[in-house]
């Protein structure tokens, strides 16, 4: 957290990125079962989970500030996805605090369960923070890469909704490679499963029957579906009170290639263009999440009045 500076975090190994995979691939089915394996939602520091409670916020933050900021990972990750590669300690929370003076919380969760499930525990999550920080907080900026954008998306909803406490204090949400009409590589893998099961032969049920057992987090992103039972752009408002800024990305220096317009960032196609949307040339979708240039922008939007 704010002090991440002082001393080198610990970042997540081997187990806990294999953890994070199974939970994006089959996180419901684990989540369903009790097993242990599932992730339960919280904010992690030092790949710990980080209790919310005034005690042990008190000795995580050495210097709490007004303004804080919620990094929320994507599909099969955790908060090290965050890090940069080489620099696990650099992230843009830990930029944003040295620079901002912003005060760092990463999420990690079940990236295998319903989105609305997350949005709705995110903003569970985000009252309980506020109501147990040691300091007054009077601004909240969250960052979201790639599917996070949509879980954000959907806690800034679903708070909105009941009228909670945090949602006024976000000033600013940045959407990092975030599939907000859907994600193209789940709307092919929607199809090869639909094409699979109308071939009337055993070996190629199988075959779909394996792929229907993805997670209802993954089938959730063809369309970008941020509420319960409704999908696409329009199932989830955006937040009113917020400035919103899209972050992208393309597999190719040059923008305007053939490969960049079809495949984007290589799972996600870029935003239309607009005042508050960059696209970054020749960035991946990974890459996004740690990216000096991506956090360049970030910056200067964040400082912006």
């Amino acid at each position: 957290m704010a002090d991440a500076e002082e001393k080198p975090a610990a970042a997540p190994g081997l187990g806990a990125t294999l953890a994070s995979i199974v939970n994006g691939c089959f996180g419901d089915y684990l989540s369903q079962r009790d097993n242990g394996l599932a992730i339960d939602m919280a904010f992690y520091q030092d790949n710990r989970p980080l209790p919310l409670t005034p005690v042990a916020l008190a000795a995580a933050i050495a210097a709490p500030s007004a303004r804080l900021c919620v990094l929320v990972h994507g599909l099969c990750c955790h908060e090290g996805a965050w890090g940069y590669p080489g620099n696990p300690g650099r992230s843009y929370g830990s930029a944003l605090h040295a620079d901002l003076g912003f005060t760092p919380f990463f999420l990690r969760y079940n990236t295998g369960l319903p989105i609305p499930y997350n949005g709705k525990s995110l903003d569970t999550l985000l009252e309980q923070l506020l109501a147990t920080y040691p300091h007054p907080v009077e601004e909240l900026v969250l960052l979201g890469h790639s599917m996070g954008g949509l879980v954000l998306r959907g806690a800034c909803h679903f708070g909105a909704e009941r009228g909670a406490a945090w949602v006024g204090k976000v000033s600013r949400i940045f959407y990092i490679g975030t599939p907000h009409e859907g994600a193209a590589l789940e709307k092919i893998g929607h199809l090869v499963n639909s094409l699979l099961h109308a071939v009337p032969h055993p070996v190629t049920h199988l075959l779909g029957d394996v792929a229907s057992q993805r997670s209802q987090g993954i089938k959730d992103l063809r369309h970008g579906t941020v509420l319960d039972g409704v999908a696409g752009i329009a199932a989830g408002p955006w937040l009113a009170s917020a400035q919103h800024y899209m972050i992208a990305g393309t597999v190719t220096d040059d923008p305007e290639h053939l490969a960049a317009r079809l495949f984007g960032d290589g799972l996600v196609q870029p935003p239309q263009a607009g005042e508050n949307v960059r696209v970054f040339p020749g960035i991946d979708h990974m890459q996004l999440a740690h990216d000096d240039a991506v956090y360049n922008q970030i910056r200067t939007w964040c400082a912006s009045a």
